[in-house]
């Protein structure tokens, strides 16, 4: 599945939907995009449902964005994660690092 990165602002936050696979093939292309929402100076939820394979180049933009955010005084909240993005979370041991949403909810864990 090709990979798709779109995302909506508002005064709170930033969704960013996550689409397809996360690998190397799409990491320049998910990279550029992160500089631009990851330093917007907001929350950033990241709808990771409809992420069907990741790797450790999409681990390596995730945790780069977390940095990012977080240093900046906001949160960054994975919606919904894919199993295929909890297996590389949990293999890495990198989980923790952020907060979860359950999208039919609303409600928000984080760490």
């Amino acid at each position: 599945m090709g990979f798709t990165c779109t995302a909506q602002q508002s005064e709170q936050q930033i969704t960013v939907t996550v689409t397809g696979d996360v690998d190397l093939a799409a990491y320049p292309a998910l990279e550029a995009e992160a500089g631009v929402w990851g330093g917007a100076g907001t929350d950033v939820v990241l709808d990771c449902s409809e992420v069907t394979f990741m790797d450790s180049m999409g681990l390596r933009v995730l945790v780069q964005i977390w940095q990012a955010v977080t240093e900046a005084g906001h949160s960054m909240t994975l919606a919904d994660p894919s199993t295929p993005v909890m297996r590389v979370l949990e293999l890495a041991g990198v989980g923790q690092l952020f907060g979860y949403a359950d999208p039919i909810s609303g409600r928000t864990s984080l760490p």
